[in-house]
């Protein structure tokens, strides 16, 4: 493993290209964007801390997004070797699950992509900005203002996840959120329950799956629903992670 620096606007990968590494990015934002429809969509602004490029070091396929330095970006080179060291006498059994999983992510990410191209391309608003901003997140009960700090969070990263805290004493690799709310029994958030997104100009909440589903302004998504995805709108929104008696209740602002 070895460490790179980038600078402002430096393309760091490239899609359709071919390459076997993946990257922590340890100082500085990128931008992870893909071409549909000839335009370019911004997937994701990832902040330290954060990992891409994480298919290379399984698969042969070509990148599936680019990824752009915003800043000055430092970041942490994981080549396939380095990865094969690390699973040493387990890849025989590890590898085979892991492009299982690798590939039906892809097809996930396409899927989603379709989805949203269909969106856009029904919407008959004229296109906004593509370049995020930052939204607030606060809480409308106390226990949702506690999981905040009693504090008001400025998001600047998008996807930002939220979830279950799981409670276990080791991390757990099937978790991952930016929020970890503490929750008891009977649960109403889940481990990975919802995200706040940015695609094509707007701002979204999309249901990772939850059990008991999210509720944006009033309308259900998730859980048992086919529906996992509410838009956002400009001025005040409010989040329930799980039911309408649910203590996890939030205001987001986007001015």
């Amino acid at each position: 493993m070895r460490e790179l620096k980038f600078k402002p606007g430096d393309v760091i990968i490239n899609e359709g290209a071919y390459g076997s590494e993946a990257y922590i990015l340890k100082a500085g934002s990128v931008e992870v964007s893909k071409m549909t429809d000839h335009k370019k969509v911004i997937l994701a602004i990832l902040q330290p801390q954060e990992i891409f490029g994480e298919l290379g070091l399984i698969d042969d396929k070509p990148r599936s997004a680019t990824v752009i330095a915003r800043t000055a970006v430092t970041v942490d080179e994981i080549t396939r070797e380095d990865f094969s060291a690390l699973l040493d006498d387990k890849m025989p059994f590890v590898i085979p699950i892991m492009r299982s999983f690798f590939e039906h992510l892809r097809q996930a990410n396409q899927l989603v992509l379709q989805m949203e191209a269909q969106i856009t391309e029904a919407s008959k608003t004229a296109p906004q900005p593509n370049a995020p901003t930052e939204i607030k997140l606060e809480g409308l009960t106390p226990i949702a203002s506690q999981s905040l700090k009693n504090r008001t969070l400025i998001l600047r990263k998008f996807p930002f996840k939220i979830g279950r805290e799981s409670g276990q004493r080791r991390e757990d690799v099937f978790i991952d959120n930016d929020l970890s709310l503490t929750d008891k029994i009977p649960y109403n958030v889940s481990r990975n329950h919802m995200s706040i997104n940015f695609y094509n100009g707007q701002y979204y909440i999309l249901d990772r799956g939850s059990s008991l589903g999210t509720i944006v302004n009033k309308i259900p998504i998730g859980g048992r629903l086919s529906n996992f995805k509410a838009e956002l709108h400009k001025g005040e929104n409010t989040v329930i992670l799980g039911t309408s008696n649910s203590q996890f209740q939030f205001k987001i602002t986007i001015e």
